[in-house]
């Protein structure tokens, strides 16, 4: 079967991807001062005067319509601020305001055994993945399943008493250039 985790809740803006290529890697939860629940995304050709880094992370601004606000300084990727466990460090190291801090949390709810020790619950009494709802699609013969997988996540599940067929496909929207002075 196919589980997909959706959204309990309307969200502030559009998720998934934006069309200058930025992903959506994450939440802001909703809060009695803010109820809505933001989309966090990853700007990866942040371009800063004093050129630490190339990635941000960022909302769309409550404030202004139209408007991007930036939640981290920008900062260098690497492959450890998105894994297991690192939900975390991002919080702790990357996000500089504390009551956004607090909010955030991956797109997914992380699924390692690790993170059981990490991901405790939130300040507001929260638990990851209390504003998902997991809906099971059954493999029936015939079923033609469509759907946004950076805005839905989801997992095949184990197949019980038969093999497994299926077949899978990917649409991409155009890859962001990158700029020759990023380049080294």
């Amino acid at each position: 079967a196919l589980r997909v985790f959706e959204r309990r809740a309307k969200t502030a803006s559009e998720v998934g991807a934006r069309s200058n290529g930025d992903l959506q890697i994450g939440w802001l939860r909703p809060t009695l001062k803010d109820p809505i629940e933001r989309p966090v995304f990853l700007d990866g050709l942040c371009i800063n005067k004093d050129k630490t880094g190339h990635c941000a992370l960022y909302m769309d601004d409550p404030l202004q319509e139209g408007k991007i606000k930036y939640i981290t300084k920008s900062f260098e990727s690497h492959p450890i601020l998105f894994s297991a466990a690192s939900e975390q460090l991002t919080k702790q190291i990357l996000i500089s305001q504390p009551d956004l801090a607090a909010r955030y949390h991956f797109l997914e709810v992380p699924k390692s055994a690790i993170d059981n020790i990490f991901n405790k619950e939130s300040p507001d009494g929260t638990n990851p993945g209390d504003d998902e709802r997991a809906l099971d699609i059954p493999p029936e013969g015939g079923t033609l399943v469509l759907f946004d997988s950076v805005t839905v996540p989801h997992e095949v599940l184990a197949t019980r008493e038969r093999e497994r067929w299926a077949t899978s496909g990917w649409f991409h929207e155009d890859q962001q250039r990158v700029p020759l002075h990023m380049i080294t």
